[in-house]
């Protein structure tokens, strides 16, 4: 996806209001080990938006502002969600189900093409994605769907993408270079 100034600092900024509510997010055990690394978050959230489409960007921008106003912290309902502290938050579970589906079917993909630099499994993300997408605008899912379908009808995988923008930023390699480094290391261990 093509970066522009506006869509850096649109993507900064939502980055940045995610990150005033994820550490604002209470946990049960007190602060989790990724609310003390609020770099990586931000890599991993650009990882999130980079493959996004500056309509969807500026909507989701728009569902962060209006859930400040409203006092809401969606970062804590996502991970609310995600433990079943509180029912759903969505009145969209259709559209959440659907781009579910089709997001959990390119990770299961990239986990197949890549066995040894994503060895885990669904479950984590099973848990993750659909929670998140929950917490979206009808507006914003329905441009979320608009990303999906686009992909698909050119033939692309949004996680993968996803994951080589994000290595690459890392200045880690390709997944293909990741994948090989990292079976030459298994196979000179065992």
């Amino acid at each position: 996806m093509q970066t522009t100034p506006n869509r850096d600092e649109m993507i900064k900024d939502v980055i940045e209001r995610e990150l005033v509510m994820f550490l604002n997010t209470k946990n049960e055990g007190g602060t989790a080990s990724c609310q003390e690394d609020p770099d990586m978050f931000r890599k991993w959230r650009w990882m999130t938006f980079s493959v996004l489409s500056d309509e969807y960007i500026a909507s989701y921008h728009e569902d962060l502002i209006q859930a400040e106003r409203m006092g809401r912290n969606l970062m804590t309902e996502k991970y609310a969600r995600m433990d079943n502290l509180i029912p759903c938050v969505s009145p969209n579970m259709d559209k959440v189900r659907a781009i579910t589906a089709i997001e959990r079917q390119w990770m299961q993909e990239l986990f197949q093409e890549f066995p040894f630099l994503f060895p885990q499994s669904l479950a984590r993300f099973d848990m993750y994605f659909p929670a998140e997408m929950e917490t979206l605008s009808e507006r914003s899912l329905d441009l979320y769907r608009q990303c999906v379908d686009t992909a698909m009808q050119k033939g692309e995988n949004l996680a993968r993408t996803r994951y080589a923008n994000f290595y690459a930023d890392m200045g880690m390699g390709t997944l293909e270079e990741l994948e090989r480094r990292l079976r030459a290391k298994i196979h000179q261990s065992s």
